[in-house]
């Protein structure tokens, strides 16, 4: 006689339901945090549509090898200054520079040529993340720190402590990446 076994059937069967009725009596919390839209970068504040272009110089995304020099151009709609902070494969935090001044409509190539340093890259190998912080005039470097930093959470919120006092049409956050081999 063929016998079938129905038993697993109803265990798997009375164990979804006990699995609903657990998860009705959950509420589950949505944090805003990085969410990349149409490439714009949103961090849980209102920001403005000024950053058109932000990209290492071999376009985002592109393999550097350590000992290299990397360069980023930027391009806003308005006169402003920006802030350069990165995080590394390792969650450290750092920046490039604070404060560069960039005038609307132009694209600008950092460090310029001008400038008396470069950016050479340095272990650690992997995804280097790097945003750029868009603000109408100068923010106060004494009250805000980069330095010893880890993590997006903490990246994100130091980055939003910088802006949030600026207008919503007089800041922006856009990000790049690249990785280093």
């Amino acid at each position: 006689m063929n016998r079938v076994c129905k038993e697993p059937r109803y265990g798997l069967i009375a164990l979804t339901a006990l699995v609903m009725v657990l998860l009705t009596a959950c509420t589950i919390y949505v944090r805003p945090g990085d969410v990349f839209v149409r490439g714009r970068l949103r961090i849980g504040i209102e920001l403005g549509d000024i950053i058109t272009v932000f990209e290492p110089d071999r376009g985002s995304g592109a393999t550097y090898f350590v000992g290299e020099r990397i360069s980023f151009r930027v391009r806003a709609r308005q006169d402003g200054f920006l802030t350069l902070t990165a995080i590394d494969p390792d969650g450290a935090v750092y920046v490039l520079m604070r404060n560069i001044f960039i005038e609307a409509g132009s694209t600008t190539t950092i460090p310029r040529r001008g400038d008396r340093f470069v950016f050479s890259l340095e272990p650690p190998r992997g995804l280097h993340r790097v945003r750029a912080s868009f603000t109408s005039t100068e923010t106060n470097t004494g009250s805000i720190t980069y330095l010893g930093k880890r993590g997006d959470d903490l990246w994100t919120q130091t980055i939003i402590t910088e802006i949030e006092p600026f207008p919503r049409d007089s800041r922006d956050v856009v990000e790049t990446h690249f990785f280093l081999r």
